[in-house]
């Protein structure tokens, strides 16, 4: 389903029945306003909201595949919970680059472009934020107060590039500044 702020439409795009289940979780729009979108049971795929032609592949590793983004530059990328890494697609094809963390089994969950194309994830079974810059390939984690009791579930990146996260263990959201490497918990959050 998409709608449409101009008109305040919302128009439904059946998903090709040969995905069956396919457990949707999150969407993004890419640079050529098209919609793309990742569903937990091993699929992600895109809206093209010109034609309205939906495709789908499967998602490499199969299930997992969980939150997505769009950098500055137009492009895709979304990780898997299941499966711990971290894909650009190809928006023409729909194939899937994987890339590896440099720690295996993370969990990583949710991701988050900042305004340099850096991705921000939060990393469920570890308690830590790791950020990919695609330009360098160069991977950087950072673990929040108290993170051997951490499940880092949500991430998000403001317009001044500070990273906010949720943890579901102590219920709290942080804000984390990559400019000073500084964490705080927010007030109001417990």
């Amino acid at each position: 389903m998409v709608l449409f702020r101009s008109t305040e439409q919302l128009k439904v795009y059946p998903l090709p029945e040969e995905t069956g289940y396919t457990n949707l979780n999150t969407p993004t729009e890419d640079g050529d306003g098209n919609i793309w979108f990742t569903g937990q049971n091993g699929w992600h795929g895109k809206v093209d909201v010109k034609t309205g032609k939906v495709n789908a592949w499967k998602s490499p590793k199969g299930r997992g595949s969980y939150g997505i983004t769009t950098t500055p530059d137009g492009n895709v990328w979304f990780v898997s919970l299941a499966n711990s890494y971290l894909g650009q697609i190809d928006r023409k094809t729909g194939a899937v680059t994987v890339i590896e963390p440099p720690v295996p089994n993370t969990g990583v969950r949710r991701v988050w472009s900042d305004s340099k194309g850096t991705l921000w994830m939060s990393e469920w079974n570890t308690g830590m934020i790791a950020s990919y810059t695609p330009a360098t390939k160069q991977w950087h984690r950072y673990a929040i107060p108290g993170a051997e009791r951490a499940a880092l579930y949500a991430v998000y990146v403001d317009s001044k590039d500070v990273v906010w996260v949720s943890n579901w263990r102590d219920n709290k959201v942080y804000s984390f500044d990559p400019k000073t490497l500084k964490f705080d918990s927010i007030p109001g959050s417990k």
